[in-house]
């Protein structure tokens, strides 16, 4: 595929997926998940409420006393407030992300095409849950080893800014691009895990231009809030501490839109595909 089949693909895709955009039966898993994520978040900023005080005492304290004392205090809680509802969240993300994502995408294999896809969403929880930890997996692995094997190496901290705030974005986007079909393929083409995984690989070989743009596109979001809110201290220097929390919830809003257009870009081109 030449590189003007490529942007007329891109564009498709993205067209395509908007027009499904005011489905609101299509939301529904997104709009409940961005709920549960919210409510986690808010535990972490209001964790002194009745409801919440026991559980996010005894969540934070494994990070240690000295951590979690520092949390309990103003304005060292917006300090923490990211990394310890991140981790709260992923956790929530291992066991329900994936089944979500591939809800959406049985939804959209239904609206476009007026099918049932190949397999159940709760069938296939397993497989896409193995999907869901070699994304994540490798792009949490990337952030954490990273930049100190970067520090390592480098003396200047502006280089190694510099660095983080480029190469990092590019691994976590490059990692997208490779897996970026393997969710849909699961439930569009009833694969298993490992099978959708290689499968996506594959297709990204064959157009890493069309892949790696569409990731480009829908990751450019959450990426750019990640790095801010990876850096509170600028923030709480700067600005009212709050805004971590009302950064936070941004964040969870554009990740929504985002998987929104992930699966429907998605099963959109694997609908193409298969013609």
């Amino acid at each position: 595929m030449n590189l003007l089949d490529s942007i007329n693909q891109f564009l498709r895709l993205f067209i395509g997926t908007f027009r499904q955009f005011g489905r609101g039966r299509i939301w529904l898993p997104l709009v409940a998940y961005f709920a549960l994520q919210w409510l986690v978040l808010y535990a972490h900023y209001d964790f002194l409420r009745p409801p919440f005080y026991n559980m996010v005492t005894l969540w934070t304290s494994f990070f240690g006393s000295e951590m979690a004392t520092a949390y309990s205090h103003y304005p060292q809680h917006f300090l923490l407030l990211g990394q310890f509802s991140g981790w709260a969240k992923l956790g929530v993300g291992l066991i329900l992300e994936g089944l979500v994502l591939g809800m959406v995408a049985g939804m959209f294999h239904h609206r476009i095409t007026g099918s049932e896809p190949g397999r159940s969403a709760l069938n296939a929880w397993l497989d896409l849950v193995l999907v869901w930890v070699v994304i994540n997996g490798l792009m949490l692995i990337a952030g954490m080893f990273l930049p100190g094997w970067l520090g390592s190496l480098i003396n200047s901290p502006r280089r190694l800014l510099a660095l983080n705030l480029g190469l990092l974005p590019f691994l976590y986007t490059l990692i997208f691009a490779l897996f970026f079909m393997a969710i849909p393929m699961v439930m569009v083409r009833g694969y298993n895990g490992l099978k959708a995984i290689v499968e996506s690989v594959g297709l990204f070989i064959r157009r890493p231009f069309t892949f790696f743009c569409l990731a480009t596109t829908i990751v450019a979001g959450p990426i750019l809030l990640g790095a801010i809110v990876s850096r509170p201290a600028g923030i709480v220097d700067s600005f009212k501490p709050e805004l971590v929390y009302w950064l936070l919830v941004a964040s969870l809003v554009v990740e929504m839109i985002a998987y929104f257009f992930w699966m429907g870009t998605a099963v959109i081109f694997l609908n193409e595909d298969d013609r």
